[in-house]
């Protein structure tokens, strides 16, 4: 006598819908954790970003104080700080800067003092939790500059520190 096969059983090929719904499972809860990971890594990148670019003027601002020009201009006699134009940055001009589109300057305080500050409001081109707010390179009267913003503890890198007052 032969054995009776079942065909339905050794004719079976792919996945069941219970193998399915465990696998877009597991992918639902890794994107539960990694969108918001990865949110939190683009904000700290556009936030260091931001800090470098404004800290890189802070050499500008230091050759004018010492050669005694105070004034922001493009005059031989003035401070061209050589601010460049950036996409995390929104609104502000400088003199002999044209602005493109969506696009803005970090704003630096004229005449140039002791206690001059870099200033620039973050554009709406980056992580939302980081839109809108402010960083600041602080000069003080001894020459060391120091960095604040109101852009969240988690996205700012160690060099500056959060400040609620901005």
């Amino acid at each position: 006598m032969k054995p009776i096969k079942n065909s339905y059983l050794s004719n079976q090929l792919g996945f069941t819908i219970i193998e399915m719904m465990i696998v877009v499972a597991i992918i639902g809860i890794l994107a539960a954790i990694a969108i918001p990971q990865y949110q939190i890594y683009v904000g700290k990148t556009q936030a260091t970003r931001l800090v470098n670019e404004l800290g890189q003027l802070r050499l500008s601002v230091e050759e004018c104080l010492q050669s005694g020009r105070v004034r922001i201009g493009l005059n031989t006699d003035e401070c061209d700080p050589r601010t460049t134009a950036s996409n995390l940055i929104i609104g502000g001009s400088q003199v002999g800067i044209t602005l493109p589109d969506n696009m803005g300057v970090a704003q630096i305080s004229s005449p140039l003092i002791a206690t001059t500050r870099v200033t620039a409001t973050v554009s709406t081109q980056v992580t939302p939790a980081i839109v809108g707010r402010k960083l600041v390179w602080l000069r003080n009267n001894e020459g060391s500059w120091r960095c604040i913003s109101n852009i969240g503890s988690i996205y700012l890198p160690s060099s500056c520190t959060y400040d609620a007052s901005l």
